[in-house]
């Protein structure tokens, strides 16, 4: 969603990543690299950042944040967002 549409598309022109990509990046990077944000585009390190919050949330085992997360994509995919907020304000609870 939110997180999705600021990561993803950037992640387009970047050369895919293997499994490993969960890890910190490096903070051996030149401090232009840490700046280029400041100037309206994500620097590496934001892009792998959101790469790495998106893989915690998603794969996150508790059920806040995890199942809660995986039960509210569900949702969305399948009745879309504004169904899928109209149904937890009124009820609390997703659609089956």
């Amino acid at each position: 969603m939110w997180l999705d549409s600021e990561v993803l598309p950037e992640m387009r022109h970047m050369p895919s990543t293997s499994s490993a990509s969960t890890s910190m990046p490096s903070t051996s990077s030149s401090s232009s690299h840490w700046s280029s944000s400041k100037k309206g585009g994500r620097s590496s390190v934001e892009n792998k950042l959101g790469e790495f919050f998106m893989h915690q949330i998603e794969h996150d085992a508790s059920p806040a944040y995890g199942r809660g997360y995986r039960a509210a994509m569900s949702a969305v995919n399948k009745y879309g967002l504004r169904r899928t907020l109209d149904q937890i304000r009124y009820t609390g609870t997703f659609l089956e």
